[in-house]
């Protein structure tokens, strides 16, 4: 049997550092029926010329330059333009283990999936690796297992791993066949969380591969760790866009749970961003205010959605439930503080 053709989209947007080491980690996988889509986001660096200087190395690799459009529209050109039976999203400044497509491709064609997970590496400025552990005791899930345990387990890391889409082989045809497509995060919070909301709602068969084949930058400068006044906003977007999903897709209740536990770790990544930030202690003071008072966060602060959090994050939620606000400013600060920021 021929071995199928697999799509692999990295979207890319002024990465020119880290491009090489990504692309390189692609074209020397094992697996070798690749189709590979580089989509140039508008960027302003030497991007351009590195996607254009890969494709005439090898013939697999097609550039697309467009103008800025964000990360989830990028990855929907990819999509569109594909043609693989199996479909990658890697992220243009990791890169990957030379055999995650060989063995994700074997795992799907076996079980007959539609996505297939594997474990992940994170890798700091300075070098070091740090592998993340997986959680689970099953490998396969089919039918209702899929929206029963790993959704939920998906939104609150239960079994080691998140909503990202670079952390997935995805089936081409689920995603065309049922017309999902990735939001813009100029619009919502983690467009990866909603893409997972509905690919996996849709889902018949799940396998995961406990083995870490994904090598995550943590970039002390990512853009997730910039100010951004409309944070919170766009949290409460994702909140009740998926919420309503969930009711309307007649998925189980437990899942709102889990949402929400994720819409709290979106929060306080938005609070925190605020004590990072370089607004002056006042401004701090009433950005945090806007957040803690927010309505929307508030009427989610339910016992079973706290019940998901582990420790510091679930005092600091059971406090903000009980209206102290004074001391959820403290925490911050003191957290902050610890970082030396």
């Amino acid at each position: 049997m021929a071995a199928p053709l697999v799509t692999i989209v990295v979207p890319i947007y002024n990465v020119e550092k880290y491009l090489d080491r990504c692309l390189k980690s692609i074209v020397t996988q094992t697996y070798t029926n690749l189709e590979i889509i580089l989509i140039d986001d508008g960027s302003s660096d030497a991007c351009p010329i590195i996607c254009d200087q890969w494709v005439k190395k090898d013939n697999r690799i097609t550039a697309i330059h467009k103008e800025n459009a964000g990360l989830g529209m990028a990855r929907n050109t990819g999509i569109e333009k594909a043609t693989g039976k199996y479909i990658f999203f890697f992220d243009s400044d990791d890169y990957v283990d030379k055999t995650i497509v060989e063995k994700c491709v074997a795992n799907a064609e076996i079980y007959q999936s539609e996505a297939v997970i594997y474990g992940r590496c994170d890798v700091y400025d300075d070098g070091k690796i740090e592998k993340k552990r997986m959680r689970i005791t099953e490998r396969v899930f089919s039918s209702n297992a899929v929206k029963s345990d790993i959704l939920p387990a998906m939104f609150t890391y239960d079994m080691g791993f998140g909503v990202s889409a670079w952390g997935k082989m995805f089936s081409l045809e689920t995603i065309v066949n049922n017309g999902i497509r990735f939001l813009s995060e100029r619009e919502i919070i983690s467009e990866d969380a909603y893409f997972a909301l509905e690919f996996f709602s849709r889902a018949s068969v799940v396998t995961i591969i406990d083995e870490n084949l994904y090598y995550y930058y943590k970039r002390s400068t990512s853009l997730s760790r910039v100010f951004r006044d409309d944070r919170q906003h766009k949290n409460n977007i994702f909140l009740i866009k998926a919420l309503d999903f969930v009711r309307e897709s007649n998925l189980p209740y437990e899942l709102e749970a889990h949402i929400k536990a994720r819409y709290h770790m979106f929060s306080i990544s938005a609070m925190k961003q605020i004590m990072e930030s370089k607004l002056s202690r006042i401004e701090k003071k009433q950005e945090l205010r806007k957040i803690l008072t927010d309505e929307t966060l508030c009427s989610t602060l339910d016992f079973k959605s706290l019940l998901l959090h582990k420790g510091s994050l679930k005092l600091f939620y059971l406090l903000l439930k009980l209206r102290c606000r004074s001391i959820c400013k403290i925490l911050l600060y003191l957290k902050n503080k610890q970082k030396g920021v």
